[in-house]
């Protein structure tokens, strides 16, 4: 069956922008004026239902390292009350970049995005500023390939590693009276968003499923001793204000015995793992997914990682 999602990268040439700047915005931008039907799926919502199309900020390259492009504030807690001192960090695009963009069909085809920023170049006002941007690559992924081949490397190693590629900002999801949410990078929190937004995506949502493939994953995965050791909140300037996002990453351990468990109940892991990974990584977690928040990648734990 052909995937219902897709996953592009997109390669840039951008100059011209000096200040302030969550670059996310910037990507959204440049997508609604290559395929302007895009515009209506980032417009704010209220509801249950989720949104079926993620972007990511700009990223660069810097040798073997990559860098998420942003503003953020120095901040600190002190008797309760979070101070930031100085103002946001600067940023100066001007060079090569790349950002993703994850969506389901119901929003726009794969095929069709790509066929808008083929030969996407233009130079236009951006925040009081002309900002030149040339579409310079695109890469396709089929998210659910990937998600296959991320879940059977990490049930061959009994672990994975969730790194957060752009901060990511989770909610709670047992606290269903209001949105609520948290800073403690558990497996719940982690996974509930792509759970959630599977099911409602596939027409499958029911309370009691979203229920029992929450404590599925919270069952399956334990978090390691460094779990708060590999995140830590940063502040990111975003529309004029700073709000609080985790980066890093976290470990997590799979449970052989409830593995064995799931396994001799006919429940095909590997499966049902993968499809939630293909929708984390093509979708994103938590909230603010369509603004540039949430953009994780998986890796599979060397057996020897004890941490």
């Amino acid at each position: 069956m052909p995937s219902k999602l897709a996953l592009i990268r997109v390669d840039v040439r951008v100059d011209g922008f000096y200040g302030y700047l969550y670059t996310s915005r910037l990507v959204k931008t440049i997508l609604i004026r290559a395929y302007k039907p895009l515009e209506e799926h980032f417009k704010p919502t209220k509801g249950p239902v989720p949104k079926l199309v993620h972007i990511t900020p700009l990223y660069r390259s810097r040798g073997d390292s990559v860098e998420c492009v942003y503003s953020y504030a120095e901040c600190r807690s002190r008797r309760g009350l979070v101070k930031c001192t100085g103002p946001p960090t600067l940023v100066e695009l001007s060079g090569d970049y790349y950002f993703y963009i994850g969506l389901y069909e119901s929003v726009a085809r794969g095929v069709d995005i790509i066929s808008a920023l083929l030969n996407y170049a233009e130079c236009f006002e951006f925040i009081k500023q002309n900002v030149c941007v040339e579409v310079r690559g695109l890469d396709f992924t089929n998210p659910t390939t990937l998600g296959r081949e991320i879940a059977s490397r990490v049930l061959s190693a009994r672990g994975v590693k969730v790194v957060f590629s752009s901060p990511v900002m989770l909610r709670d999801p047992l606290k269903t009276t209001r949105r609520q949410k948290t800073v403690l990078p558990t497996p719940l929190a982690v996974f509930a968003t792509p759970i959630y937004v599977r099911l409602h995506a596939t027409g499958s949502y029911r309370r009691g499923v979203f229920r029992r493939e929450l404590l599925r994953i919270h069952r399956l995965f334990n978090e390691t001793y460094s779990v708060l050791k590999s995140v830590r909140v940063k502040w990111i300037y975003y529309s004029e204000k700073s709000i609080p996002a985790l980066v890093g990453y976290v470990n997590y351990r799979v449970d052989e015995n409830y593995l064995n468990y799931l396994q001799s109940h006919g429940v095909n892991v590997e499966e049902w793992l993968g499809e939630i990974f293909a929708y984390a990584s093509t979708l994103g977690i938590g909230a603010g997914r369509a603004a540039g928040f949430g953009h994780v990648e998986f890796k599979s734990l060397q057996v020897s990682t004890s941490k």
